[in-house]
């Protein structure tokens, strides 16, 4: 009574009111715990040991792989500026670089020709100098260096160039072939690296006697007319056409433009004379300078496109822009595409179409993209190069799918990493006939420096499944590319063309612990696609689960998890036992304790391990424990004494799951009995 009194003294000594104090109660004690007999997995052999002592030894550690460890670090194709040819100024003198035969002069009458229509300066690599020549030497590679070098200095920016050759001839590997000189054989794709660095205005490009059928589209591109003829007295006819005087003026501007040369000498031999003219109406004379063009016709859907090119006139092609409302990049284009249309005349007719969908059957991969169409609405091709789409006109020449394969097989060898990249995807919008180029698009795996062109040769091969299969090996390589995206892309690529796993169970194994997780998780998915694989790698992976590296640890416990193990996972018990142990890192320690929930009944000879875990200061790990345990049911009878500890357990969700252990565990004690 005396404390109840003092206690009401106390509180009406105080100036504001009284509360009772709360009631004084000990902190939570660990429950006491008995630990099951039977001897501790935890204290099996190492990592390292189970890894030497398994039939699939590996070494799997990321440094023995080749891998990077750095995010990703995606370069994609340099950012060039478009090659763009200057304006065609005809007051500019004219230059004439002729090859004029290894063996005699084959070029008078081409010559005579020339000089009819205007002055031009002649660079001739021949056996004697002809009349009027500006520079002259023998038809060698040194001769011909003279000349190039010659041609660099005095051609201006926006002078018009000719080209003529007597003759091309076939190359081994290379479709373009190559024009003869008396020691050597000069590739026209050589050739053409030379003319892409002059800023000429345009060029005319007349190849005689050429034998190989794509020697025309070496040289082909926004800047260039190109004609040839082939080789025999059919084509030397066709030449002469060509080259002759009476041609009528058919469009009655008072210049013979070299289309209507062309046309001349297409009447002699349609099949076999080549020739393309993205620039219009151009001729050889002074007096007329590129046929200036107009904004192009604006249509909306295939349905308006098909009314449009619908009544092109014979020899007319639709360049069409082919755009979508909902693609970023055909914005800008367009600004684009309506300038490329006003400064290209001729028989090129510039539609922009656009659609709320996709643009089915054209073969676009992506948006925006420029299709060829001729009259009735074939297609002819599109160009996969937006930066310069009229270099791809050549292939509205290629009715042959031969022909296109080789023209591509020749792109992918360029050393222009647009040129190239415009291959791969070329290659790849051609769909099932493209596999024939398998060989040539893993070869370019080896070498190709831009990880943007990879990727466009892996989607390609991906695309091909089992026909491609064979060229795994060269995908596996790309496992050491120092970016992410590549290293992905080719697990992705193995997945698609069938690759079987195991020959490449280490380097994948390596790859588990990548440091890009799309790596990791295409790396998981194909070690999963043969479920036989995992038992022989689990040793491997041990290794990695326990790296000096949390991070490495914890991805590779993630990757244990979702593999199919059966039976095979106990030996996985003494590394989880190991990475659950306290004073490890906490998230780890969840992934383990989770990994051995996943083992299941299986791992039993965990249970002394566990037992000890229901004392644990993380109250996660308690719960998980206790779930643990109550899947092992009968088995675990000897950890219902720690188990029952736990309801007086301060963590509701532990108590919970106390109490649901307790009851399997009973429930399958009265099953058995």
């Amino acid at each position: 009574m005396r404390s109840v009194g003092l206690a009401v003294f106390v509180c009406l000594s105080l100036a504001s009111g009284c509360r009772p104090a709360p009631p004084t109660t000990a902190p939570p004690t660990a429950p006491e715990v008995s630990t099951c007999d039977g001897p501790s997995p935890a204290a099996g052999p190492s990592a390292l040991t189970a890894n030497l002592d398994s039939a699939f030894v590996c070494d799997p550690r990321p440094g023995a792989a080749g891998w990077i460890h750095m995010g990703s670090s995606f370069s994609p194709r340099p950012d060039l500026p478009p090659r763009e040819a200057a304006p065609l100024d005809v007051q500019l003198p004219r230059f004439a670089l002729v090859f004029d035969g290894r063996d005699g002069p084959r070029l008078d009458v081409p010559l005579a020709t020339l000089r009819a229509e205007a002055d031009y300066r002649l660079l001739v690599a021949g056996t004697r100098a002809p009349r009027g020549a500006a520079h002259h030497a023998p038809p060698t590679r040194a001769g011909v260096a003279e000349l190039l070098a010659a041609l660099r200095r005095e051609l201006q920016p926006g002078a018009m160039l000719v080209l003529l050759a007597a003759e091309v001839d076939e190359l081994a590997d290379d479709p373009w072939g190559c024009i003869p000189l008396q020691d050597a054989c000069l590739p026209l794709a050589e050739l053409q690296q030379e003319l892409a660095e002059l800023r000429t205005g345009a060029r005319v490009v007349v190849l005689a006697q050429a034998r190989p059928r794509l020697a025309f589209s070496a040289l082909a591109d926004a800047a260039a007319v190109v004609v040839t003829f082939p080789a025999g007295q059919v084509g030397d006819r066709a030449a002469r056409a060509f080259w002759s005087s009476q041609i009528p003026d058919r469009d009655g501007d008072g210049v013979i433009a070299v289309r209507e040369r062309a046309a001349q000498a297409r009447r002699l031999d349609r099949g076999g004379v080549r020739f393309v003219d993205p620039l219009g109406t151009l001729s050889f004379a002074r007096r007329q300078a590129r046929a200036r063009g107009s904004a192009p016709l604006e249509v909306e859907g295939r349905p308006a496109l098909d009314v449009a090119v619908a009544d092109l006139a014979p020899g007319q092609i639709a360049v069409v822009n082919l755009s979508t409302t909902w693609c970023a990049a055909c914005v800008p284009f367009r600004a684009t595409f309506a300038d490329l249309a006003r400064r290209t005349g001729g028989p090129l007719r510039f539609i922009h179409a656009e659609t709320d969908e996709q643009w089915e059957g054209f073969g676009a991969r992506s948006y925006p993209a420029v299709a060829f169409i001729a009259p009735g609405g074939r297609l002819l091709g599109v160009a996969h190069d937006t930066d310069d789409p009229l270099a791809a006109l050549a292939l509205a020449e290629f009715e042959s799918i031969d022909d296109r394969l080789a023209y591509h097989r020749a792109e992918l060898h360029s050393r222009d990493h647009r040129v190239r990249g415009r291959g791969a995807r070329a290659i790849l919008a051609l769909g099932p006939p493209g596999a024939a180029l398998v060989d040539d698009l893993a070869r370019d795996l080896h070498d190709e420096p831009v990880a943007a062109i990879i990727l466009d040769i892996l989607q390609a091969l991906a695309s091909y499944g089992e026909k491609a299969r064979h060229a795994a090996p060269e995908m596996v390589a790309l496992f050491n590319h120092e970016d992410s995206f590549v290293r992905r892309s080719a697990l992705l690529a193995l997945r698609s063309v069938g690759a079987d796993p195991r020959p490449i169970a280490c380097p994948l194994v390596a790859l588990v612990a990548d440091p890009d997780p799309g790596v990791r998780s295409a790396a998981i998915d194909l070690l999963a696609a043969a479920p036989s694989l995992p038992p022989a790698i689990l040793p491997a992976l041990r290794v990695i689960m326990e790296d000096e590296s949390p991070a490495v640890r914890r991805v590779a416990l993630a990757a244990f998890r979702r593999l199919p193990w059966g039976d095979a996972a106990i030996a996985a018990l003494p590394t989880l036992l190991r990475l659950v142990t306290p004073g490890e890192p906490d998230d780890q320690r969840a992934e383990a304790i989770a990994a051995l929930i996943d083992v299941g009944p299986r791992a039993t000879a965990a249970i002394p391990d566990l037992t000890r875990l229901l004392a644990d200061a993380d109250p996660t790990i308690r719960r998980q424990t206790a779930l643990a345990l109550g899947n092992y049911g009968a088995a675990a009878s000897c950890a219902v004494p720690s188990l029952a500890a736990l309801e007086a357990d301060p963590d509701p969700h532990t108590r919970r799951k106390s109490g649901e252990a307790m009851a399997k565990i009973g429930a399958d004690r009265r099953m058995r009995q």
